[in-house]
């Protein structure tokens, strides 16, 4: 019998197979996703050519709520090649992220820094209409997740996921990734900016 080896002992988190394995299942559920808005979008064309005119006022709510699921969809998949660039960096850390649930519905990754393991670091998701239902936030608001996997600087970005490693996220800081921002270099070696901009981070000039 061939003993399996550990994700912690890969060099990347992508050299596992079980990790390529769930990025897959994660890129097949959000294409469906997007895929099912962009059929729905045609169903409600087709509900409003096939009903009378005064129904618009009813059709219109419908139309606004489709075109924000559609666009958190679009997103969703969108960070898909932004999570494998991570995990093509970064190595799995288990159970290093400790998981929070904030009063605004969002929820809190909170992880060591990388050069200063007294300090933490915290990364957000959610928090904005329509991502309450969102596993991570459903998840860590009843309780049943408090901790989780990790790859990625999180003073920049990374990926978290449940053991397995399953329900991969792609979560980043605001600086990280807007470039209205400046971004963070205090406090980082030269080494973990490198790291990071190979990751997708916005790292600024060395």
């Amino acid at each position: 019998m061939t003993e399996m080896t550990s994700p912690v002992h890969y060099k990347t988190a992508w050299e596992d197979p079980a990790t390529r394995q769930a990025w897959r299942r994660t890129a097949m559920f959000r294409c469906a996703a997007l895929l099912g808005w962009i059929l729905g979008f045609f169903g409600w064309l087709f509900a409003v050519v096939m009903t009378p005119a005064w129904l618009l006022v009813l059709w219109l709510p419908v139309l606004i709520v489709g075109i924000w699921y559609a666009l958190l969809a679009v997103i969703a998949a969108a960070s898909l090649a932004g999570t494998r660039r991570v995990l093509r960096v970064y190595p799995w850390q288990q159970g290093i992220a400790e998981v929070r649930s904030k009063k605004n519905g969002s929820t809190q990754f909170v992880v060591p820094d990388p050069e200063r393991p007294e300090k933490t670091v915290g990364l957000g998701y959610g928090g904005v209409i329509g991502t309450g239902r969102h596993f991570w936030v459903r998840a860590v608001k009843s309780g049943q997740i408090t901790a989780a996997w990790f790859a990625g600087d999180p003073r920049y970005l990374g990926v978290v996921a449940t053991p397995g490693p399953r329900n991969l996220l792609r979560v980043a800081q605001r600086e990280a990734t807007d470039s209205r921002m400046s971004p963070r270099k205090r406090g980082v070696s030269p080494e973990a900016r490198a790291l990071a901009r190979a990751a997708g981070a916005r790292v600024g000039e060395d």
